[in-house]
């Protein structure tokens, strides 16, 4: 039987498309990088859906998600909507679900086609960690040391790439499971008005004798169908 914390997982894990970035390109003035991560953080509190895609490297606690990925929206109901899939690693038990957010709630079906269904908690919903001044615009504003590094093309889109820091508080926020201050870095498009393109986020060993877990996050597809998304 699927654990409950599963479900809440997935629902703490909106985002989006990773991908190698080519070399950066540092000729040139850049912006101010807490205008371009405030600018972005205001253009996706706006956006009414989204593709996304997370992966994590390393093990954290609690955290038992690989990769996720999918489509999600604000609309289609009182804690907005989703689907999409998730592979998934419980010890060493490693497994895929599909999922499925309607109305107010979250249906997991496992590889055998078991169902499982519970409401979805309100402040992991959609429609609250896609809404502008909270969940992930919220990290974003957060953030603290922002600086821009560089310019760089990711997947195609020409962005400007920041560095900063999340404290505890603000991550543990929309990932519960992370209890340390952590090291990011957000790539913004160069165009207006500013997107969220990819985020990266470096988690402290937990231990000595560990390696740092890295998250990436991001976004695409914006306002498009859910019909073109991963999994659909």
């Amino acid at each position: 039987m699927l654990r409950r914390r599963t479900a809440g997982v997935l629902l703490l894990i909106l985002a989006l498309a990773s991908g190698c970035a080519t070399s950066p390109d540092t000729r040139g003035p850049v912006p101010d990088g807490a205008e371009l991560v405030t600018a972005a953080a205001a253009t996706l509190g706006k956006i009414s859906s989204v593709q996304f895609d997370f992966s994590i490297s390393g093990i954290i606690p609690g955290l038992d998600v690989r990769e996720v990925k999918g489509w999600a929206s604000r609309a289609g109901g009182p804690a907005g909507s989703a689907i999409g899939q998730a592979d998934m690693q419980e010890s060493t038990n490693r497994f895929e679900l599909k999922y499925e957010i309607t109305g107010n709630q979250l249906v997991l079906t496992d590889q055998h086609g078991t169902r499982t269904q519970e409401p979805v908690p309100a402040e992991y919903s959609p429609a609250a960690l896609l809404a502008e001044g909270r969940g992930l615009p919220k990290l974003l504003t957060s953030a603290t040391g922002l600086k821009t590094e560089t310019k760089e093309d990711v997947k195609g889109v020409e962005t400007y790439r920041v560095t900063g820091e999340l404290g505890k508080d603000a991550i543990a926020s929309v990932v519960p499971q992370i209890q340390a201050d952590v090291d990011v870095k957000f790539w913004v498009t160069q165009t207006e008005p500013r997107t969220l393109v990819r985020v990266w986020m470096q988690v402290p060993p937990r231990q000595p004798n560990e390696g740092a877990v890295m998250l990436e996050l991001g976004l695409s597809g914006v306002n498009t169908p859910p019909s073109s998304a991963p999994g659909s």
